[in-house]
């Protein structure tokens, strides 16, 4: 395999919140970005239009999902600070009984929220399209945003700092665990023991890795999470070499 051109940024703010899917009154918050949330932040810098109504488009437009879908782009999620998690209680709006008008409504209700806190990201990015991929690498450089950027909510404003444009260089262990800095996909390592754990702070997260253009995922991935941002040992057939360690995309 040839090398891959990547960008380089991080992400950062000082709260963010990635529901997961399976919660419902007490939203409960990813480690990390999916890549869905990756896409819809990269999409807002693109200045990509969303719906205008459910499944509808403006004209020309092509859905942030598939110009960021698995067989255009690839991802990779390192964590640069411990991931931390907090709940705090947001009052919403009571609209169980559909009020003709929003500003009718009278009721709140409070819901607890688990948020990141402090969070940071480096995240890697290959796209096939060079195109996309110059004009992404323009906009993070020159901190030239279409739309603001937010870390899964909206009140959550996303700080996107460009690091550099580099090379991926594939590589291949044999034998033996290698260092990925990243988060990992378990289904890209070997059936063999494929971790060496240590005493850090491990966990796992069940990610949409693939959605369709009316919000409907195809596919999901268990994901291991270093919560500290230390690299995890694994042995993996393949991975990706760069300046700032070894890789491997979601």
């Amino acid at each position: 395999m040839k090398s891959l051109k990547i960008l380089v940024f991080d992400i950062s703010g000082e709260y963010g919140h990635f529901r997961k899917f399976n919660t419902t009154s007490s939203p409960l918050t990813y480690s990390i970005p999916p890549r869905s949330a990756l896409a819809g932040m990269l999409g807002a810098i693109l200045g990509i239009e969303r719906e205008i109504a459910p499944n509808v488009y403006p004209d020309d437009v092509i859905p942030v999902n598939e110009v960021f879908a698995p067989e255009n782009a690839q991802f990779a999620i390192q964590v640069l600070a411990p991931i931390n998690k907090v709940n705090i209680g947001f009052n919403l709006l009571d609209t169980g009984k559909s009020p003709s008008s929003f500003f009718n409504i009278q009721n709140r209700t409070q819901i607890e929220f688990e948020l990141l806190k402090q969070l940071k990201f480096r995240i890697f990015l290959h796209h096939s399209d060079e195109e996309i991929f110059n004009e992404l690498a323009q906009r993070i450089r020159d901190t030239r945003h279409h739309f603001t950027p937010y870390l899964g909510l909206s009140q959550f404003t996303a700080n996107v700092r460009w690091i550099e444009q580099t090379e991926a260089i594939p590589d291949e262990q044999t034998q033996g665990y290698t260092e990925i800095i990243t988060a990992v996909n378990l289904s890209k390592l070997t059936n063999k023991a494929p971790i060496q754990f240590r005493q850090d702070f491990y966990s796992v997260d069940t990610l949409p890795m693939a959605m369709r253009r009316d919000r409907v995922i195809t596919q999901y991935a268990e994901i291991l999470i270093e919560k500290k941002g230390n690299p995890i040992l694994v042995n993996t057939n393949h991975y990706w070499k760069t300046k700032f360690g070894n890789i491997l995309f979601l």
